[in-house]
């Protein structure tokens, strides 16, 4: 029976108007946009080939503009976007049995055109570049690395390139 009351009680209460309180009203109008963009899928075609160290060579040398060897990769977003790349141009690769390291100068060349003759070398700190009216870029990846204190072996490292829509 005290529950049921107490019930009753709240139910009044709830429907009495509350003295004092004023009807204001408060309106809000929000703009929402969004420009979707597509995301920017990197492939890689072709890693970088080093070809065998011939004794006393003191540097291996591979050319991202012009040299068979250096590593292909082609950048896929949104056509005539433009984006900025950025990466590390210096990098440790590790002897894969073994300590020793080496430190790797990395260089990269782009084209809107699948023509690594015709690349452009482009700095790392920070490029700004476009995609061509397909969507893509190219890339050509190169470097030199100093050889005269390296020991013997097989050698492995890991290169980052940034790309991201200004």
């Amino acid at each position: 029976m005290r529950l049921t009351s107490l019930i009753t009680l709240l139910l009044l209460l709830s429907q009495v108007p509350v003295l004092g309180q004023q009807q204001n009203q408060i309106s809000a109008e929000v703009s929402v946009s969004a420009d979707i963009i597509q995301s920017i899928e990197l492939i890689t075609v072709n890693s970088m080939q080093f070809q065998n160290v011939q004794p006393g060579q003191q540097e291996l040398y591979i050319n991202p503009v012009n040299d068979l060897n250096a590593g292909y990769m082609i950048a896929v977003g949104t056509p005539e976007a433009e984006f900025r790349l950025s990466y590390l141009p210096e990098r440790e690769i590790t002897q894969i049995d073994g300590d020793n390291t080496l430190t790797f100068m990395y260089e990269i060349s782009g084209n809107t055109e699948e023509d690594q003759s015709t690349s452009e070398l482009l700095e790392n700190e920070n490029q700004n570049v476009q995609f061509n009216s397909e969507g893509r870029y190219y890339f050509w990846i190169g470097g030199r690395i100093n050889l005269e204190n390296a020991a013997p072996g097989n050698y492995e490292g890991d290169f980052t390139i940034e790309i991201d829509y200004i």
